[in-house]
């Protein structure tokens, strides 16, 4: 696992997690050769938001973390994020990756429905 994300606090890595999902909203960037970044891959982002998947805890501060920036900005640019992160990962066959992105986006979704 790359320690692009080990040094920082549980809140920077989720604002660095939620600040790449924005960017990634365009949609050029539904093709990984349009990869924005230079110094975070799409494996470290993956890593990370497994990471967050794999806890509880965590999952739930990083959904929360979410819709509070949903409800702040009042922009969705994160959803659209995933969305197109999700497609980067279809075209790569990473189906079991596909799955834990897609499961915490509808937990973001499900979230802001009933809030």
């Amino acid at each position: 696992m790359s320690k692009k994300f080990h040094n920082l606090s549980e809140e920077q890595a989720n604002l660095v997690v939620l600040k790449v999902l924005c960017i990634l909203e365009d949609e050029q960037y539904k093709k990984l050769f349009n990869w924005p970044f230079e110094d975070i891959s799409i494996d470290d982002l993956f890593n990370q938001i497994n990471k967050v998947y794999a806890d509880r805890k965590l999952k739930k501060r990083f959904v929360d973390f979410c819709l509070n920036h949903i409800a702040t900005k009042k922009q969705y640019s994160l959803i659209e994020g995933f969305f197109n992160l999700i497609c980067i990962f279809e075209d790569l066959e990473k189906y079991e990756e596909c799955i834990v992105l897609k499961n915490i986006k509808d937990s973001i979704l499900l979230d802001l429905k009933h809030s």
